[in-house]
């Protein structure tokens, strides 16, 4: 039995990402220009499920790949203090090692030693790193930092970005990732202290080309060994809505169907699709809706109620509310990337099987 390719644990790296050749071509190719290439500050926005996790871990491994030394954190308390840690810890062949434990003497005996540690000098965060990134940078090194989860109600991210637009002023060889919720990364545009940002490339991770995801599932199906009937690809592709979460789901449980055949049937999709329906409602939809107001859950149930985009002012009616007040609710929702807009006065969801889910459990 093989082993199966698919990987739909939240950030880890699948066989094959489906629809970002473009976006991680772009920053790799920035890092390798040199300083001042817009594609070396770079924020990703998109809703749970849509990659963002993967695509950082993604372009941090080309980075390692081509001589780059990365530090990759979550944004929380003492971030700062983990990528201090991450650049000695990935960088130490490369810097001099100011500040470690060194053997200075071994007792009569023989049966014992004296360990006495380099005293660094109490510096700030920004010299300690300006310095090891100046080491790094003669050697002909860059530094990439990438930040998940961003999220500016947490000060030591207000520090990080402020002190990594000097790098950039100095011309270290440097690049910042940072990765977030819609809403969080409108808050963190928004934030006057940090405005730096405004200038930095976006990309909005919305859902991948149904070619693009034929062309990973089935590769990635081939790579491993097997083969899956046309009709029965053609059916997981579309239950996949294009959603990079529901693709490694999906795969993965149709996947497991019957791991010794080695075609993949239409009947292994069809049960795959309900198994990985489930997981999607519990790993994806129920936390999300659960972060909603109760008038949040009112307008994506009057969405519902439609069959395609729904219309603003048939939302409003619905919700016995004027348009002006529901399009309060609506840039909420489009913020917290559950739903987009995709024509003027109109609004669609942006989560595959939400609709349904909202219609099973909230109707």
């Amino acid at each position: 039995m093989s082993i199966n390719p698919f990987t739909p644990s939240f950030g880890s790296s699948p066989a094959l990402l489906a629809g970002r050749d473009m976006i991680i071509r772009n920053i790799v190719g920035g890092l390798q220009n040199g300083h001042g290439d817009p594609n070396r500050v770079v924020i990703f926005s998109g809703p749970r499920g849509s990659g963002k996790t993967v695509l950082l871990s993604e372009i941090a491994n080309k980075a390692d790949q081509f001589g780059w030394i990365t530090a990759n954190v979550t944004t929380m308390d003492g971030m700062l203090d983990d990528i201090l840690d991450q650049v000695k810890e990935n960088g130490r062949k490369l810097l001099s090692g100011k500040g470690r434990s060194h053997i200075t003497g071994v007792n009569a005996a023989g049966f014992g030693f004296t360990r006495t540690v380099d005293a660094e000098e109490k510096v700030g965060w920004r010299t300690q790193m300006t310095r090891l990134i100046k080491e790094l940078n003669e050697n002909n090194i860059g530094l990439l930092i990438t930040v998940d989860e961003a999220n500016v109600a947490v000060s030591e991210l207000r520090v990080l970005v402020a002190t990594f637009q000097h790098f950039v002023r100095e011309k270290r060889d440097v690049a910042l990732l940072m990765a977030g919720l819609p809403g969080k990364i409108s808050t963190i545009l928004n934030d006057d202290v940090i405005s730096f940002l405004r200038r930095a490339f976006q990309y909005k991770l919305g859902l991948v080309d149904f070619a693009e995801v034929r062309l990973a599932m089935k590769k990635t199906i081939e790579i491993s060994e097997r083969d899956i009937e046309k009709k029965a690809l053609d059916l997981a592709v579309e239950k996949t809505g294009g959603f990079p979460f529901l693709i490694q789901l999906i795969g993965y449980h149709i996947w497991n169907q019957s791991p010794n055949r080695k075609r993949i049937s239409f009947k292994d999709v069809e049960d795959g699709v309900e198994l990985a329906k489930l997981d999607m409602y519990s790993m994806i939809m129920e936390t999300t809706v659960k972060g909603l107001s109760k008038t949040d859950r009112k307008f994506l149930l009057a969405m519902a109620e439609d069959d395609g985009e729904s219309v603003m002012s048939d939302i409003a009616k619905r919700l016995g509310v004027t348009q002006n007040y529901a399009s309060q609710y609506r840039l909420r929702l489009i913020e917290q990337g559950v739903i987009e807009s995709v024509d003027v006065g109109a609004v669609a969801f942006s989560l595959p099987m939400l609709k349904d889910f909202l219609l099973e459990r909230y109707a």
